[in-house]
């Protein structure tokens, strides 16, 4: 019996055991004489597990508070405004989008039809480069001098 219990108490503190060992190891304890730290260590362990945590009220007075619960209707009131806000804003932010597009679409336009009228203009000028080399207003108009 003790060798029996030597090898089970080897094997537990290899933690190597099963429940049904363990509980053997118990009724082992029970049956030899020695081993008084195993004993110990196994009827703590009953005990401990025996115990339930017990709660206790503080004593003296306890000021007992008082909690305020929002009741569900103004919560669904405040869920009602929090969505019309939330809506409001999106909205708002999304019409703003919008206008910073359209604007950016008009600017875009008006600059096209700067360069088209720039370009038009540029090829009206032509002309007049092609009369800065001319020398005199007499070869402009195409006149002689009159002196000669």
């Amino acid at each position: 019996m003790e060798s029996r219990l030597k090898e089970l108490l080897d094997k537990y503190w290899e933690a190597e055991t099963s429940l049904d060992e363990e509980k053997e190891i118990r009724e082992l304890l029970l049956a030899v004489e020695g081993f008084e730290d195993e004993k110990l260590l196994f009827g703590g362990l009953d005990e401990l597990s025996e115990m339930e945590p017990q709660l206790k009220r503080p004593e003296g007075k306890v000021k007992e508070t008082k909690v305020r619960r929002i009741t569900p209707v103004w919560l669904n009131w405040a869920a009602s405004i929090l969505i019309l806000v939330s809506s409001v804003w999106v909205w708002q932010y999304t019409e703003q989008r919008k206008a910073e597009k359209e604007a950016y679409e008009e600017v875009m336009m008006a600059l096209a039809m700067i360069q088209t009228n720039l370009s038009k203009g540029k090829e009206s000028m032509k002309e007049i480069e092609d009369l800065k080399y001319l020398n005199t207003t007499n070869q402009i108009f195409g006149q002689e001098l009159m002196n000669k």
